[in-house]
């Protein structure tokens, strides 16, 4: 019999796994390094127990992997938006990560930490881009 663990996993299961780790990043319990290390790791997941592997030390989301289902969040999805948001939702990932960096550059080059200020306003237009 084969474990849950050796079932293959698609590219739904990945994005989940990939949309929970940028959450985790988000929140500051992983740093860069870790979430880019994770990152790869969760697209180069080809069974379950890759996935896995990389929640046990986080708490919830993760993905909820039961026998004979496909893998989902625990947490609920959003209201009024699909499971998969596709190109937008990439995007706006994409915008959220990438925010504190361009703040930090453009500090660096004005020197004032008004651009900090930045932050929320890329996280408020990537929502936008969402909805």
């Amino acid at each position: 019999m084969v474990d849950d663990g050796d079932i293959r996993i698609g590219d739904a299961e990945r994005e989940d796994a990939l949309a929970a780790l940028a959450e985790h990043h988000a929140a500051g319990r992983l740093d860069a390094n870790e979430y880019e290390d994770r990152r790869g790791r969760a697209n180069d997941a080809v069974v379950r127990r890759e996935l896995t592997a990389l929640f046990v030390d986080l708490p919830e989301p993760h993905p909820t992997l039961r026998p004979g289902r496909a893998t989902s969040l625990t947490r609920p999805p959003s209201p009024g938006r699909p499971p998969h948001q596709g190109a937008r939702g990439k995007v706006s990932r994409v915008l959220v990560s990438l925010a504190p960096f361009i703040a930090l550059a453009a500090f660096l080059r004005t020197e004032s930490w008004l651009v900090f200020l930045l932050i929320p306003a890329i996280v408020a237009i990537a929502r936008a881009i969402d909805d």
